[in-house]
C-alpha cells in the first residue's frame, strides 16, 4: 500500500492539470494520498496559484485554436500563408508562434484544397485508376460467386474496399475528391459485373 511519501514522489511528476483532476475527484482517494496531493500542491505555490497557470493555459490554448481556425478556413478559401501572416496578429502568442500555427494550418488546407481539386490530371488518373480497381474488385468478386456462390455484407464491403484502395493509391487522392468517389463506385459495380460474368462461364466450384 503507498504511502503519503510514494504520493508526494509520485504526484511530483504530474503537471497542473493531472493535480486539478485529482483535486476535483479526491473524494475517490484515500487519506494519504489527500495529504500528499495537498502537500504537493503547497510546494507549487498553492491551490490559487494552480487555477491561475491553468486559466493562463487556457488562454493560450484558446489563441492557438483561433488563429489555427483563421488559417485553415483562409486557406481552404485559396488564401496564401504570407498574405494570412501579414493579416492575422495576435496579443498572447509571440510572431513567431503565430507563424508557426499559421504556416503548418495553412498547409494542411492547402493539401485538403489539391485533394478536393477535379481537373484533367485527376479525371485521367481516376479512369485508369478505376480500370485496375475493376480488375483487382472483379477478381475478388469472382472468387466469391465462384467459390461460395453468393456475397456477404464482409465481402462486399471488402470489395468496395478493394476497389477505393486501388483508385486512392493510383490518383494519390481521397474520398473527398468527387472523381475518385465516381470512379471507386463505378469500380464496385463494374467488379460484381465481372464476378457474375465468372460464374456463368466457370459455374460454381465450391
Amino acid at each position: 500500500m503507498l504511502t503519503t511519501k510514494d504520493f508526494i514522489e509520485k504526484y511530483e511528476a504530474y503537471t497542473d492539470i493531472e493535480l486539478y483532476t485529482i483535486h476535483k475527484n479526491i473524494d475517490n482517494y484515500s487519506e494519504d494520498a489527500g495529504k500528499a496531493l495537498a502537500i504537493v500542491i503547497d510546494k507549487k505555490g498553492g491551490f490559487d496559484e494552480l487555477v491561475k497557470r491553468l486559466e493562463a493555459r487556457a488562454v493560450v490554448e484558446n489563441e492557438k485554436r483561433r488563429i489555427a481556425n483563421e488559417a485553415t478556413q483562409l486557406g481552404l478559401g485559396g488564401v496564401d500563408a504570407s498574405f494570412i501572416k501579414n493579416t492575422t496578429s495576435s496579443s498572447i502568442l509571440s510572431k513567431d508562434e503565430v507563424e508557426t500555427i499559421i504556416e503548418t494550418n495553412a498547409a494542411k488546407a492547402e493539401l485538403q484544397v489539391k485533394d478536393r481539386t477535379v481537373n484533367s490530371e485527376t479525371i485521367v488518373k481516376c479512369i485508369i485508376g478505376g480500370g485496375l480497381a475493376t480488375i483487382t474488385g472483379g477478381a475478388f468478386a469472382s472468387l466469391q460467386y465462384v467459390y461460395f456462390g453468393a456475397t456477404s455484407k464482409i465481402m462486399i464491403i471488402a470489395t468496395a474496399l478493394i476497389c477505393y484502395g486501388t483508385v486512392k493509391w493510383f490518383t494519390k487522392r481521397s474520398f473527398n475528391n468527387t472523381a475518385v468517389f465516381v470512379a471507386s463506385f463505378i469500380a464496385f459495380g463494374l467488379s460484381y459485373l465481372v464476378g457474375q460474368l465468372a460464374l456463368s462461364v466457370f459455374g460454381y466450384l465450391g
